[in-house]
């Protein structure tokens, strides 16, 4: 089935809004969830990949999108607006989750100097997490049906090996929605993100020999 640009930039920022807010809502000291973070956040990816992934693939993270561009699985145009209404879904949540969450309970906000040390992190996590997610769309062993595992269990496995370097947010519309704004969180999943994309493309491209 064909969906329109507008269908698809909707799955983006309901994507983007779902998995923003259970990252804040998880990190509430004031009623902390049952379960860390990084498994909240992989479960509602893996979510959202079974529900928006038809519509729009459900990149529902800025630094992926981009891995998707320069692996040619996106246009230009859908790279800038799925960024767009990215941003704005890690923002809608950001202020959903504020008001009624207590003033002074926010313990999602993230009191934090830039550091290379963090950067490597943050860009460390997404080249796990950007594989996982581009080898779904190069592994054809990989079926629709167990894509929600692969990408999801591959956020967490990104966020497990970043989090002794950083906060472990992987994604820069996150990042926005937990006050994470500085380079090392908004801009270092990219590097990764690309890293991760060219190492799935060298291991996954057909041989010309057979």
């Amino acid at each position: 089935m064909n969906y329109t640009f507008i269908q698809k930039l909707s799955a983006e920022l309901i994507g983007t809004f779902i998995l923003a807010a259970a990252v804040l809502t998880s990190l509430t000291p004031s009623n902390p969830f049952p379960i860390a973070t990084p498994i909240a956040a992989g479960l509602a990816l893996g979510l959202c990949v079974y529900l928006l992934g038809g519509i729009s693939g459900c990149h529902i993270n800025p630094a992926i999108s981009f891995s998707m561009l320069i692996s040619k699985k996106i246009s230009f145009r859908d790279f800038l607006g799925y960024i767009i209404v990215q941003v704005c879904g890690g923002v809608l949540a950001l202020l959903m989750v504020t008001m009624y969450v207590p003033l002074g309970q926010e313990g999602w906000l993230v009191s934090h100097k830039a550091s290379v040390f963090s950067g490597i992190g943050e860009a460390l996590g997404t080249a796990f997490f950007s594989f996982g997610v581009m080898s779904t769309t190069y592994n054809k062993d990989i079926s629709k049906a167990t894509s929600g595992i692969v990408v999801g269990g591959s956020l967490l496995l990104g966020l497990i090996v970043s989090h002794n370097a950083s906060y472990g947010i992987l994604n820069p519309a996150v990042a926005l929605a937990t006050k994470a704004w500085s380079w090392d969180y908004l801009f270092m999943p990219f590097v990764g993100g690309a890293v991760g994309a060219l190492i799935s493309y060298l291991l996954f491209r057909p041989s010309k020999h057979t």
